[in-house]
């Protein structure tokens, strides 16, 4: 077997380090064990040990190697450097040696994570780090749009559903959605729509989170507190310095609804916008799949019926999404 062929072997078990990965680990002291392919006897052989502090030879060994893409980090290591590249999740742009689970789960992990740090603090420096994470997300897709299919999945698979969950969920269903109702997708579009919805629900972060996180209904009191948050998103907004109308539609609309019996302002019908119907569409489908306030919980195909017989919901973009989801989630015979 040639050394190439040993090569394209190995990497199915072994990942080959870019340098820009390899910056992104603790410099002496790496997480992962790493190990340099030897082209004389077609072998990976270990060079440094997890969490071992690093000679400034080991180092220099390890660098070059890196330099010449020989050198190599264990796949069943993923959890670790998934875990330190989605803090820097534009490597996944510039890394082919990456494989597509890889990729999503590196996107979702670090979306979640900014997000989450948002909602702690909705601060414009804590924004900015997000808005950077979704260029990401958008330039990944842009390049093809077939990879959201590979996102699809994990919109089953949430092990623990929260408000950054949330709003990763509902970017990745407003991304599948967007690229099936637009046969000629405008990127700005793009990229401000999938900024509304990963941020739609940030007012949530000025309202007290007792009734955030309530599992029971809300009253009266709790309900109108729980809806200041479509307000408090628009102010939030404003601080971040987003001026994007289709950004701001996306949040602003996203409980309102065709027959004018949304909120907060009631509107209906045309006053909606094309990014506000996007944000109805998707922000029900994502509450009906992961329900809060005591609302039962659905099988995705339940959501899919019920979202059906919606005749508030904008019926265009409901239509392509029960449609599509159903294709792609129904069971199979």
């Amino acid at each position: 077997m040639s050394n190439n062929k040993t090569k394209n072997s190995i990497c199915e078990e072994y990942y080959p380090i870019s340098m820009e990965i390899l910056q992104s680990f603790p410099k002496y002291r790496p997480q992962v064990d790493l190990f340099i392919f030897k082209e004389d006897i077609a072998q990976l052989y270990p060079v440094a040990q997890k969490n071992a502090r690093l000679s400034n030879e080991a180092l220099e060994e390890i660098t070059e190697a890196c330099k010449q893409g020989i050198l190599f980090v264990s796949r069943s290591d993923q959890y670790i450097y998934v875990d330190l590249i989605a803090k820097q999740a534009e490597l996944v742009l510039f890394n082919s040696n990456l494989l597509e689970a890889e990729i999503v789960q590196i996107l979702f992990q670090a979306l979640e994570m900014r997000l989450t740090n948002l909602y702690e603090q909705p601060l414009e420096n804590y924004y900015t780090p997000l808005y950077k994470d979704v260029m990401v997300f958008c330039e990944y897709l842009w390049k093809d749009p077939n990879h959201i299919n590979a996102f699809l999945p994990k919109i089953t698979q949430v092990e623990e559903f929260n408000v950054a969950v949330h709003g990763v969920v509902s970017l990745i269903v407003g991304a599948w959605l967007y690229f099936a109702a637009n046969k000629e997708p405008n990127r700005k579009n793009f990229e401000r729509l999938a900024l509304g919805l990963i941020l739609h629900n940030i007012g949530l972060s000025k309202v007290p989170q007792h009734i955030v996180n309530k599992t029971t209904p809300l009253n009266k009191e709790e309900t109108e507190k729980y809806q200041v948050h479509v307000r408090q998103g628009a102010i939030l907004l404003n601080k971040f310095g987003i001026t994007f109308p289709a950004t701001i539609d996306t949040v602003v609309q996203h409980h309102e609804r065709i027959d004018g019996s949304g909120y907060p302002t009631r509107m209906g019908g045309d006053k909606i916008s094309e990014f506000g119907c996007y944000a109805i569409v998707v922000d029900t489908f994502v509450d009906l799949l992961y329900p809060r306030h005591g609302a039962p919980k659905l099988s995705i195909m339940e959501v899919l019926a019920k979202m059906a017989k919606d005749s508030s919901l904008p019926l265009n973009l409901a239509t392509i999404l029960v449609k599509g989801m159903a294709e792609k989630f129904a069971p199979k015979a």
